[in-house]
């Protein structure tokens, strides 16, 4: 528990850090989403908290997730929408790969040339990755990589692109993982004749858990620096006073989206429904999150 502590307050001091000078000129901001909805519910915590979804936050991750399929659907602030569905499967004892499509569509976003109330017209967005992973425990550690190809369309624009996540876990103890990895690295690409980079970022989580008499508990802390943005971090903690139903609660730091996250999850014949609830500040309105796991 010392040690968790240790990390979480360790992840607010990290908060404090300025703005990378690259602020703003990172493509594809999707991708810094976090999916699924149990980990959305813990503060954004997927680098430690999403086992069957590791291939878009954490591909060492995959290592202890078992063979199920899952679909999402995410009510984004605003009229931005995410969907994704993932596979894992178990190749041997020791590796687990994966395989997953993800969408994220805007609509109605108004377009003026000068400052007026009305709008000259509006458009879309959308963002499409198909993704891929595979992982090897190795003892104490598990090692992870995964690739993706991405296809963005903003207006008329288009622009594609490929990026690869690596990721690496360290268990210490049975209810002790660290994780770090690094996530959206690849070749700079093109829209409207400009160049940007991807938004390559840094993360380091940390999940622990512990037996209670009535129930199970467990604190998860994770941050993020990402190329173009500053660090964020999140916190969250879980309780599950029977095995099929979860509790939890999180929170989101130095994310000017939003504090506050909350949630739950049920278990029932190898099915599991996750929900989180995300309100947003400043007028955003709140995202509700959905995710269906079935395992194999």
């Amino acid at each position: 528990m010392r040690i968790t502590l240790t990390i979480l307050l360790a992840l607010a001091g990290f908060c404090a850090a300025g703005v990378y000078r690259d602020a703003g000129l990172g493509m594809y901001p999707f991708l810094k989403m976090d999916v699924g909805a149990r980990a959305a519910a813990l503060g954004g915590t997927g680098a430690v908290n999403g086992s069957e979804l590791a291939v878009f936050s954490n591909p060492a991750l995959l290592s202890g997730a078992e063979s199920s399929v899952s679909a999402g659907y995410n009510q984004w602030y605003g009229s931005t929408v995410q969907n994704y569905i993932t596979a894992v499967s178990g190749m041997g004892s020791v590796v687990t790969g994966s395989l997953a499509l993800r969408s994220v569509f805007t609509d109605g976003i108004e377009y003026r040339e000068t400052p007026t109330s009305d709008p000259l017209d509006t458009f879309s967005a959308s963002d499409l990755s198909v993704n891929g992973a595979v992982a090897v425990r190795l003892g104490r550690f598990d090692i992870g990589a995964g690739l993706k190809v991405i296809h963005e369309k903003i207006w008329l624009e288009t622009s594609s692109g490929w990026a690869v996540d690596i990721g690496f876990n360290y268990h210490p103890h049975s209810s002790l993982v660290f994780a770090a990895a690094y996530l959206h690295s690849g070749p700079s690409v093109t829209m409207d004749e400009t160049e940007y980079r991807l938004p390559r970022t840094w993360v380091f989580a940390s999940r622990w858990n512990h037996d209670l008499p009535l129930g199970t508990v467990s604190v998860s802390g994770q941050v993020m620096r990402p190329l173009d943005n500053k660090t964020r971090a999140g916190a969250g903690l879980e309780y599950s006073p029977v095995g099929f139903v979860s509790l939890r609660g999180g929170w989101k730091f130095n994310d000017n989206s939003g504090g506050l996250t909350a949630g739950a999850g049920i278990t029932a014949k190898g099915w599991t429904l996750d929900y989180a609830f995300v309100p947003g500040d400043y007028s955003l309105g709140t995202a509700h999150r959905f995710s269906l796991s079935r395992s194999l």
